[in-house]
């Protein structure tokens, strides 16, 4: 039997003729031994150098191996160490106790040499494989991790990309689902919306306005007024864009479709495709209403320019209760200024 070289074991008995024996064993295997009389020398020993293993006795003056034992297992830096406890006892119940304290093993006095050294190797060897196992499983979780932010990145960009290009057939410019998304996350923040839902609304806000893809060219980019019927035909992107993400099962595309066909809702139930009113409306399409509307209002369109910003703010705050929800609007009047350092970040 060849043991792990440079492994360090402590044995605490508190007859000196004990230690030595075991010490005679345990060296001539070449292992490094340092030994305690008692349990607070133990404990002391451990808390300047943890041992690979510990053989404990358990019948010990002041401190038995049953206490230095769970006071060890009690403590996350040390319950790792493997304990093998010794004995004179050989009852069963004796058995019993020492492996509800913590321990590995048990080992009956008086020692017979290849007993002791079998076991010592043996649970060296499984502490070995514990650890081993423990830094693969911790590995394989890393990898995980980086694969599922690689997906999520890439998931984000994707939606970006397909947002981005349904803007640039209306004009727009791929920061303008940028500056939704953002506008999006920090209402719903302020709101004080959970962080798993504010995500999922930052994460899917820049598909609001997917089903615009079935607008024709001349309505969406038609410079003047529109006529009441390409008024309806615009409306409609709220629906379509809905029933293109409907029947996925993923949380963002699920948000996404909620916000693509209520983000044209209103407060006062005035909105559309549905009519919905109040907190009938999902917060997401509530939020989204807002930060749509202010980004819009913000920035050059093909049919208006931009508005001053004190003019966005007055609209939005008169509608208060009517297009959006009153307490959403107040908290953005409030924190007017956090939103357009968003503008001002996420130019075109």
């Amino acid at each position: 039997m060849v043991p792990i070289l440079k492994r360090e074991i402590l044995v605490v008995d508190d007859i000196a003729a004990n230690l030595k024996l075991l010490s005679n064993i345990l060296n001539d295997e070449h292992y490094t031994v340092r030994v305690a009389i008692n349990g607070e020398m133990a404990l002391a020993s451990i808390q300047a150098k943890q041992p690979d293993l510990i053989l404990l006795d358990i019948k010990m003056p002041q401190m038995d191996g049953f206490e230095v034992c769970k006071r060890l297992k009690a403590d996350p830096k040390t319950a790792g160490i493997p304990i093998i406890f010794i004995s004179a006892m050989n009852e069963t119940e004796g058995k019993v106790d020492a492996f509800r304290a913590g321990g590995v093993d048990y080992i009956t006095k008086p020692f017979a040499n290849e007993e002791v050294l079998a076991r010592v190797h043996t649970h060296l060897e499984l502490n070995d494989y514990k650890n081993h196992l423990e830094e693969k499983v911790d590995q394989a979780v890393s990898e995980i991790q980086i694969l599922n932010d690689e997906l999520e990145a890439t998931q984000k960009e994707v939606i970006y990309m397909m947002s981005a290009a349904i803007d640039e057939r209306s004009h727009e410019t791929g920061m303008h689902v940028v500056r939704v998304a953002e506008v999006a996350r920090l209402l719903a923040q302020l709101r004080g919306v959970d962080a798993k839902t504010t995500d999922l609304i930052y994460r899917a806000a820049p598909l609001h306005d997917i089903g615009k893809v079935s607008i024709p060219d001349a309505i969406l980019n038609k410079p003047g007024k529109l006529t009441e019927a390409e008024r309806d035909i615009i409306k409609t992107h709220s629906q379509i864009g809905y029933d293109i993400l409907k029947y996925s099962k993923r949380s963002i595309l699920e948000m996404a479709a909620i916000i693509a066909q209520q983000h044209h809702e209103r407060y006062d139930g005035q909105g559309y495709p549905n009519g919905l009113k109040g907190t009938d409306i999902h917060i997401a399409g509530r939020i989204c209403a807002i930060a749509d509307v202010f980004d819009a209002l913000s920035h050059d369109r093909v049919y208006k320019s931009a508005w001053p910003d004190h003019e966005v703010k007055d609209y939005i705050q008169q509608e208060a209760g009517k297009a959006f929800d009153p307490k959403l609007t107040d908290l953005f009047i409030h924190h007017f200024e956090r939103f357009l350092d968003i503008n001002h970040h996420f130019t075109d």
